[in-house]
C-alpha cells in the first residue's frame, strides 16, 4: 500500500484506485515479513522433478509461491514474484529453466533459474491470465494460453529483450476451453493444445503467424458413445514425425495422424525409392561397358599404367574398322552420360512436383484415425520419456508403453491415490546409473521369457490426495516426500511455550509440527466429513480445543492430539468460529456461527474435565470477536464478546451457574460502522485500561475498560480491504519497550507500531493469501506468523523483523511530517492554508463577530469550535462522532494531570482532522445503494428510484440522530444557500412555519439526481457515475422482470395444456365406456 492514504474529503479515491501504488509499497516492505517455510502445496498442479543425475529436488506450487524442495536435505528455496495465485508451471528438458504464471489483477509470467532462484524474465499485464505453458525441447521459446476467455494462444522468444509475442492467435468462441498445452519434442514449430472434448494442432512460424488445426472428435467418428470414448485429459507427440495419442477418462487412447499428408509423403518415398534403384541399375550398366571396353583396348588384360598409356599412344598405325569402333564406343560413352543426366534431372523435376504436390498440405492437420483401449481406469497423465509413453491413472498405476502402445511395464504398488502428475530426472552423458538389483520382486520376474531388467529414469508421482512420492528406476524403492492437505486449512494454533504449530484441515486430520526443525510430530484423522474450523491451546499446553462445523467441541491432548473426552460437546447448533481459554483455563468459551456462545467451566474433582456452563444468544450478527479479562473493581472474571450488531456484551462468570449464564448491560460501541475484532491494548503503553477495537471503515478505536467510553480514533491500515483480526504481537525481547500489533485483512497480513498515532509510516502489509487469509496466529516469542490460507491448502511461515518498521518509522520523518504527507499538497497545499485560516475565523466566531473592540488571538481554538472546522472542511461528523473528538482531546492528559483540556492547537487538530475524516470520503454507489433500499418506487420517465417527500423526512427525523423540524428548516437552508434570505425567518419561526418551509424546498417526489445535484451539490462526474449505475440497474431488473413474467406465461402454458389433456382423456375415456 503507498504511504500516502486517502486524500482528503470531500471526494477522495477509493481503495482500488491505489492498488497500484499499494503492490509497489508492498514490495518494499518485503523484509519486515519474510517467508521462511510453506506446509502443504497445491494438489491440482503438476509437481515438478528438478533432480539432475543423483540430487533430489522438485517444484511444487504453494498459493502464489513457487517452492524449490531439496528433499534430501529438508530445505526450500522460496520463488517470490506473483501476486496472485500460480495458475501453471513448467519446467526446461535440461532442469534448468522454470516457468510460472497466474491470472488475475497485474498477472505475470516468470522465468526463472533454478540454480540461483532468481527470475530471469517476467512479462506484466498478460491477456486474460495465463491457464497453461510449455516450453520448447531446446527452451528457446515459450508457449502460453490464456485462463480466461478468449484465449490466447503466445509464443514467445524469452531469452531476447523483448516483452511482446513472436506471434499470437485468439482462439475462436466456438472452440472448448483448452487446459492442456504441449511442443513437438521435436519440432519447436509445432505444438498441441487439448481440451476436454477437442485437441487443437499448431505450426508458426515468424513470418507467417500462428496457424491452428480443430479436427473433430465426436461420437459419429468411432462410433462410440460419450461415455464409452470419455474425456480427453491430455495429449503427446510419438516419435513418429506425424502421430500423436490423447488419453481419455475411461482409459481410452485415442491416435491422431495426417493421413492425406502421411500417403503423399509415403508415395513420395517410393518414387524416390524407385528411381534411386533406377539410378544404380544403370550405373552398373555403365560400369560393365567400360569394363567390355577396357579389355578390348587391352586384350591381354593388363593393367593400364602411364607406360602403357604411352605406349599405345606413340603407336599410331591402325585399321579404318580399329577407328570406327573406337569412335563408336565414344559415342555410346556419351550417349550413357547423357542418359544418367536425364535420369538425375527428371528425378530432381519430380522431387520438385512432389514438393509442390505438398504445398498445402501440413504434418499437423491431423485426424483421428484409431482408438484403442489399454487401461479400463481414467488415464490422468500422458507424457512421453525417451521412446516410452508413460500413463497414471485414478488407481495410482503407472504403465508404460512402447511407440506401438504396448504394454512394458506397470507399476501399481506405489499407492498413493489417483496420480496427477509425473516428471522424471534429467541424467547428463557422463552420468552412470545404479545397477539394477538381482532379485525383483515384482513383474519383472513374472515373465517366462529371457529378457533384460526393466529400467527408466527416476521419477516423482504425485496424486490428487496431496501425497508426493520418489520412485526409483527399477521401480523397487518408493520414498514419500511430502503428505499434506488434500482440503481446505481454516484453523490452526501454536504452542503457548514451545516451538510448536498444529493445524486442521476440512477432512478432520490434525498436524502437530515441529516449526524449527521442519518436521511432523503427530497425524491423527479425526471424523473425515466432519471439517475442523477452530483450534486453541490452553494456558499450560496440556491440552487443544477442538471445533467443528457441526458445533462438536472436543478437547485433545496436546502431543497425541488424540480426544480425551468419552464423547464431544454437542450444544453449539451450527460452525464453532471462536473459541478462548481463560488466563488460568478456568473457562472455555466458543462462538458459533448462529451467533451464539457458549461457556464451558473446568471441574476439578470429576473425572469430566468441563462442565457445560450455558448458551447465550446476545446478538443479532455474527460475533467477530471473543476474549476474557477481569474487572477493574474487584478482579472478577468476565467474558466479552463484540459483534458487526455494534453491541459490547458481557458475561459474569462469578455469578453464573449451570444453565444459567449472567448477561451484563450490553453497550452500543458504534454508530454505523461495524466491528471487525477486538482485545485488550497492551498495559505496559497505559496507565488506564483499554479495549482496543478495528472496524470496517479503516479505523482503530480505544475504549475505556469500565465506562465504554471511547478514548481515541486512529487511521487504521487503508490496504485495499478493511482488517479483519488483529492481535499483540509477543515481546521478541523482553527488556525492549517496543509493541506491536499484527493483523490480517482479506488477503494481507501486516504489523502495527504502537501506541498508535495515525502515522502511516507506523504499519505495513504483504499479501499472504491472494484469495483469503483464512487465520493468523503468532508464535510464543513474536519471531514468526503462521497464517492458514482456506481454500489453497497452505500454511506460511514468516519471520518477524520488527527493526525494519522502526527504521521506517525514522525515516519518514517526526513529529507532524508525515500527518502533513496525508493532507492534498501537503504542508503547502491548499487545505492547511484553509486550516490555518479557519482557525482564525473560529476564534472571530466564538468571540462574536459583531464584536468592534480589540480582540486577543491565540494559537488555539476552543473545543466546542471542532465540529464547525471540521464542517467548513468538507467533513460532517453525527453527533456522537463529535462527542468523541471533543472526548478524546478532553480527557486526553486526565490520567496524568487530573486536569481537563478545554482547547486545541493546529497541531493536534490536524491528526484529529485526518484521524476522524472519513477514510475514502463518500462513496457515491453507497449513496446509489441506499436509495435503491429505501426508494418508493422507481420513476416512469427514467428509470430513477425515487422517494416520497414525507418518508424521507420521516426516515431522516426518526431513525439515526434525532432532527426536529427547526433543526431540518436549516440544514435546508445551509444546503440551498439560503442562509442570508432565512435568518430572520428562523428566529421568528414556529413549527409551522418550519414545516411550510420544507415542503416549498423540497418536491413532492425526489429523485437521486435531485437529491445529489440541489442538495448535495455533488460534481457532474459522480452524479453520472450514479445515474450509469442505476441504468444498469434497471436493465437487471427489467431483464430479471421479464424472465419471471414469461416464465409465469410458461406456467400458465403448460397447466392449461395439462387440463386440456386430462379433461380430452376423460372425454375418451368416456366414450370408449
Amino acid at each position: 500500500m503507498s504511504l500516502t492514504p486517502p486524500d482528503a474529503p470531500p471526494f477522495p479515491i477509493s481503495p482500488d484506485d491505489e492498488h497500484q501504488d499499494e503492490e509497489a509499497s508492498v514490495a518494499a516492505y518485503a523484509e519486515i515479513l519474510t517467508f521462511q517455510w510453506c506446509f502443504g502445496f497445491n494438489k491440482d498442479l503438476p509437481v515438478l522433478n528438478l533432480s539432475i543425475n543423483k540430487t533430489k529436488k522438485i517444484f511444487f506450487v504453494a498459493a502464489q509461491i513457487g517452492v524449490l524442495y531439496d528433499f534430501a536435505n529438508n530445505r526450500q528455496q522460496l520463488l517470490i514474484g506473483h501476486r496472485n495465485n500460480i495458475t501453471c508451471c513448467c519446467i526446461s528438458n535440461d532442469k534448468r529453466w522454470l516457468c510460472t504464471a497466474d491470472t488475475g489483477r497485474d498477472c505475470t509470467i516468470i522465468i526463472w533459474d533454478t540454480i540461483t532462484g532468481l527470475p530471469n524474465q517476467t512479462y506484466f499485464y498478460v491477456i486474460n491470465g495465463t491457464g497453461t505453458v510449455a516450453f520448447s525441447s531446446d527452451a528457446k521459446y515459450l508457449a502460453t494460453l490464456s485462463e480466461q476467455s478468449p484465449q490466447i494462444v503466445s509464443i514467445w522468444d524469452w531469452t531476447s529483450e523483448s516483452d511482446k509475442p513472436l506471434c499470437a492467435l485468439e482462439l475462436k468462441s466456438e472452440y472448448s476451453n483448452q487446459h492442456y498445452l504441449q511442443f513437438n519434442p521435436r519440432q519447436p514449430t509445432q505444438l498441441l493444445s487439448n481440451s476436454s472434448t477437442q485437441v487443437l494442432f499448431f505450426e508458426w512460424s515468424r513470418e507467417n503467424g500462428l496457424t491452428c488445426y480443430d479436427p473433430n472428435l465426436s461420437e459419429r467418428t468411432f462410433d462410440t458413445s460419450r461415455e464409452k470414448l470419455g474425456y480427453i485429459t491430455q495429449s503427446v507427440f510419438l516419435a513418429h514425425p506425424t502421430q500423436v495419442v490423447s488419453g481419455t477418462t475411461t482409459g481410452k487412447l485415442v491416435l491422431w495422424d495426417c493421413k492425406s499428408y502421411r500417403e503423399k509423403l509415403e508415395m513420395n518415398r517410393k518414387q524416390q525409392l524407385k528411381q534411386l534403384d533406377y539410378s544404380r541399375q544403370q550405373t552398373k550398366i555403365g560400369e560393365s561397358k567400360d569394363l567390355t571396353r577396357n579389355r578390348t583396348k587391352s586384350p591381354a588384360n593388363r593393367e593400364l599404367t602411364r607406360d602403357t598409356l604411352k605406349s599405345s599412344g606413340s603407336t599410331r598405325s591402325g585399321t579404318l574398322s580399329s577407328r570406327k569402333s573406337s569412335a563408336k564406343t565414344s559415342q555410346q560413352d556419351d550417349d550413357d552420360n547423357n542418359q544418367q543426366q536425364m535420369s538425375f534431372s527428371e528425378q530432381l523435376l519430380e522431387n520438385e512436383q512432389s514438393s509442390n504436390d505438398l504445398f498445402g498440405l501440413s504434418p499437423m492437420n491431423k485426424q483421428p484415425l484409431k482408438l484403442c483401449e489399454p487401461q479400463k481406469k481414467p488415464i490422468t497423465v500422458l507424457i512421453t520419456t525417451g521412446d516410452l509413453i508413460v500413463t497414471g491413472d485414478t488407481e495410482g498405476v503407472v504403465r508404460f508403453f512402447d511407440q506401438e502402445l504396448k504394454l512394458r511395464m506397470w507399476f501399481e504398488h506405489i499407492r498413493i491415490g489417483p496420480v496427477q502428475s509425473l516428471s522424471f530426472t534429467y541424467t547428463t552423458s557422463d552420468f552412470t546409473p545404479s545397477p539394477l538389483s538381482t532379485t525383483l520382486n515384482f513383474k519383472q520376474n513374472e515373465s517366462t521369457l529371457q529378457q533384460p531388467p526393466f529400467s527408466t529414469l527416476d521419477f516423482t508421482v504425485s496424486s490428487t490426495n496431496a501425497v508426493i512420492a520418489h520412485v526409483t528406476h527399477s521401480g523397487q524403492q518408493i520414498t514419500i516426500v511430502k503428505r499434506d492437505s488434500p482440503t481446505a486449512i481454516y484453523a490452526l494454533d501454536t504452542h503457548p511455550f514451545q516451538h510448536k504449530l498444529c493445524f486442521a484441515n476440512a477432512s478432520g486430520r490434525l498436524q502437530l509440527w515441529d516449526y524449527e526443525k521442519k518436521q511432523v510430530i503427530t497425524t491423527v484423522q479425526h471424523t473425515p466429513d466432519n471439517a475442523v474450523t477452530q483450534l486453541h491451546y490452553n494456558h499450560n499446553a496440556n491440552y487443544i480445543a477442538v471445533g467443528y462445523a457441526d458445533g462438536k467441541l472436543t478437547i485433545c491432548d496436546a502431543l497425541s492430539l488424540e480426544s480425551i473426552l468419552k464423547e464431544p460437546f454437542h450444544y453449539a447448533k451450527a460452525a464453532i468460529l471462536l473459541i478462548e481459554f481463560s488466563e488460568s483455563s478456568d473457562y472455555l468459551a466458543t462462538a458459533e456461527e448462529d451467533y451464539t456462545i457458549s461457556v464451558y467451566r473446568q471441574n476439578f474433582h470429576t473425572e469430566d474435565i468441563y462442565t457445560f456452563l450455558g448458551r447465550y444468544r446476545a446478538h443479532y450478527k455474527p460475533i467477530r470477536a471473543l476474549f476474557f479479562g477481569f474487572t477493574i473493581d474487584d478482579n472478577q472474571p468476565i467474558l466479552t464478546t463484540i459483534g458487526t450488531d455494534r453491541v459490547l456484551a458481557e458475561y459474569d462468570l462469578n455469578e453464573s451457574e449451570v444453565d444459567r449464564l449472567v448477561l451484563k448491560p450490553s453497550t452500543r460501541i458504534e454508530q454505523i460502522a461495524e466491528p471487525m475484532s477486538a482485545g485488550y491494548y497492551p498495559a505496559s503503553l497505559t496507565k488506564e485500561a483499554f479495549l482496543i477495537t478495528v472496524n470496517n471503515e479503516y479505523k482503530y478505536k480505544l475504549y475505556n475498560a469500565d465506562t465504554k467510553m471511547c478514548r481515541k480514533t486512529v487511521l487504521g491500515p487503508t490496504f485495499g480491504s478493511p482488517i479483519r483480526k488483529i492481535g499483540i504481537l509477543p515481546k521478541i525481547d523482553e527488556n525492549s519497550p517496543e509493541e506491536y500489533i499484527y493483523f490480517m485483512t482479506t488477503d494481507k497480513i501486516g504489523l502495527q507500531r504502537l501506541p498508535l498515532t495515525g502515522n502511516p509510516y507506523d504499519q505495513m502489509a504483504i499479501i499472504a493469501h491472494p484469495n483469503r487469509v483464512s487465520d493468523v496466529r503468532a508464535s510464543y516469542d513474536g519471531r514468526y506468523l503462521f497464517t492458514s490460507g482456506g481454500l489453497d491448502n497452505v500454511v506460511h511461515m514468516l519471520s518477524v523483523n520488527p527493526q525494519v518498521l522502526q527504521a521506517q518509522a525514522q525515516l519518514g520523518g517526526k513529529d507532524l511530517i508525515p500527518f502533513y504527507k496525508l493532507l492534498e499538497g501537503g504542508r503547502e497545499g491548499e487545505i492547511f492554508r484553509e486550516m490555518q485560516e479557519l482557525f482564525y475565523y473560529s476564534q472571530l466566531r466564538y468571540q462574536d463577530i459583531n464584536r468592534f473592540d480589540r480582540r486577543e488571538i491565540k494559537a488555539t481554538i476552543p473545543l466546542s469550535e471542532i465540529p464547525f472546522v471540521m464542517r467548513a472542511l468538507g467533513y460532517y461528523p453525527t453527533e456522537q462522532e463529535v462527542e468523541e473528538m471533543i472526548n478524546e482531546v478532553k480527557f486526553s492528559t486526565y490520567i496524568d494531570t487530573k486536569t481537563y483540556v478545554d482547547e486545541i492547537d493546529l497541531n493536534d487538530f490536524i491528526k484529529l482532522y485526518i484521524n476522524h475524516r472519513p477514510a475514502f470520503g463518500l462513496n457515491p454507489a453507497d449513496l446509489s445503494h441506499a436509495f435503491n433500499v429505501l426508494s418508493d418506487e422507481i420513476s416512469s420517465d427514467d428509470g430513477q428510484p425515487e422517494i416520497n417527500r414525507e418518508n424521507l423526512l420521516c426516515l431522516l427525523q426518526r431513525y439515526g440522530e434525532h432532527i426536529n423540524d427547526y433543526e431540518m428548516a436549516e440544514c435546508l437552508a445551509n444546503l440551498l444557500n439560503l442562509n442570508n434570505e432565512t435568518t430572520e425567518m428562523f428566529d421568528t419561526m414556529n413549527a409551522d412555519d418550519a414545516c411550510q418551509f420544507i415542503e416549498n424546498q423540497l418536491p413532492e417526489q425526489v429523485t437521486i439526481q435531485t437529491f445529489m445535484e440541489d442538495l448535495l451539490k455533488m460534481p457532474s462526474q459522480y452524479i453520472n457515475q450514479v445515474l450509469n449505475s442505476v441504468k444498469v440497474h434497471q436493465r437487471r431488473r427489467s431483464s430479471l422482470i421479464d424472465r419471471k413474467r414469461q416464465s409465469s406465461i410458461d406456467k400458465r402454458y403448460h397447466s392449461s395444456m395439462t387440463a386440456t389433456s386430462q379433461r380430452t382423456g376423460s372425454i375418451l375415456n368416456d366414450s370408449q365406456n
